[in-house]
C-alpha cells in the first residue's frame, strides 16, 4: 500500500505540532494546516529533517476555500487523503455568558465546530476512496464537563462530539473518532492562566494553576503519538466513539 496521507490543523505549534512530527516518524506523509505561515514553516522544516514528506498550506480553515485548497494541496502532493486530524481550536471567550461577547463567541463555535465540518465535507470523497479513511477529532473533557466561564468552548467541543457520532452513522465505512487529549501544556494553558480567573470559579481555576507550577501539564508529545497512532491505525469498530489518549486500548494501538 502506498504511503498514508494526512491532514493536521493546528500543527504550528503544542498539540498539532507534535502530532504532525510523530505521523512522520510513523512513515505518513503530512499535509500542515495552521494561520501562522513562518510557524507552519518551521515544523514543516522540522519534518523534512526527519526524512519525512510534508505540504503545507497556511489559513483559516474555518473558511470553505481554506479547507478545499488544503485538501486539494494534499492530493496534488501525495495523491490521496487517508485520514484528517482536526486539531485547530481556541478557548477563548473566557467569560461568563452573562458577560460575554457574542462576535467571540461565535468565532470559537466557527473555528472549534465549522472548521471541522468544513474539512470534512471537503475530505469525504477521499477519504471514501482510502483503504482505510479515518477522521480525528480533537475533543476535550470539556465536552461533558460543564465549566463556568467556558460556554463556548464547552458547547463547541460538545457539538464536535456529536459532529463525529453523526459521521459514523452516516459513513459506516469511514473510522470517526472525538478524542480527550488530556490536560496538555499548550498556549491554550497559557490563555487560561492569564484569562481565567475572573470567569471561573476559583477553585477550578487553581485546579489549572497547580497543575501548572507542579508540572502536572502533559508535555504534547505523549498525548500526540497517540493521536498519531489513532489517525494511521484506529479500527473501524471504535467508529463514533469519545475516547481518551490514555485509554488503554488507545495506548496498546500507539505501542
Amino acid at each position: 500500500m502506498s504511503q498514508s496521507s494526512v491532514i493536521v490543523t493546528g500543527a504550528s505549534r503544542g498539540l498539532g505540532r507534535a502530532i504532525a512530527l510523530e505521523l512522520a516518524r510513523m512513515g505518513a506523509a503530512v499535509t500542515l494546516n495552521a494561520r501562522t505561515e513562518s510557524a507552519l514553516a518551521q515544523v514543516k522544516a522540522e519534518i523534512e529533517a526527519l526524512g519525512g514528506r510534508v505540504e503545507m498550506l497556511a489559513g483559516d480553515v474555518s473558511a470553505p476555500d481554506v479547507a478545499e485548497r488544503l485538501v486539494a494541496a494534499a492530493v496534488l502532493a501525495f495523491g490521496r487523503v487517508d485520514a484528517i486530524v482536526n486539531n485547530a481550536a481556541v478557548l477563548t471567550p473566557l467569560a461568563r455568558i452573562a458577560e460575554s461577547d457574542s462576535v467571540e463567541w461565535q468565532r470559537n463555535l466557527q473555528i472549534n465546530v465549522v472548521g471541522p465540518y468544513l474539512l470534512i465535507q471537503a475530505a469525504l470523497p477521499h477519504l471514501r476512496r482510502a483503504p482505510q479513511g479515518r477522521v480525528i477529532n480533537i475533543s476535550s473533557g470539556a465536552a461533558v464537563r460543564p465549566t463556568a466561564g467556558w460556554s463556548a468552548y464547552c458547547a463547541g467541543k460538545a457539538a464536535l462530539n456529536m459532529l463525529t457520532a453523526v459521521l459514523a452513522e452516516e459513513e459506516p465505512a469511514i473510522v470517526a473518532l472525538a478524542v480527550r487529549p488530556g490536560v496538555v501544556d499548550t498556549a491554550m494553558q497559557v490563555a487560561l492562566r492569564e484569562q481565567g480567573r475572573a470567569a471561573m470559579e476559583p477553585k477550578a481555576y487553581q485546579r489549572f494553576i497547580d497543575a501548572y507550577a507542579q508540572g502536572a501539564l502533559l508535555p504534547p508529545e505523549r498525548p500526540g503519538r497517540a493521536l498519531a497512532a489513532l489517525a494511521l491505525h484506529a479500527p473501524l469498530a471504535w467508529s463514533g466513539r469519545f475516547i481518551s489518549w490514555d485509554d488503554p486500548e488507545v495506548q496498546a494501538l500507539a505501542g
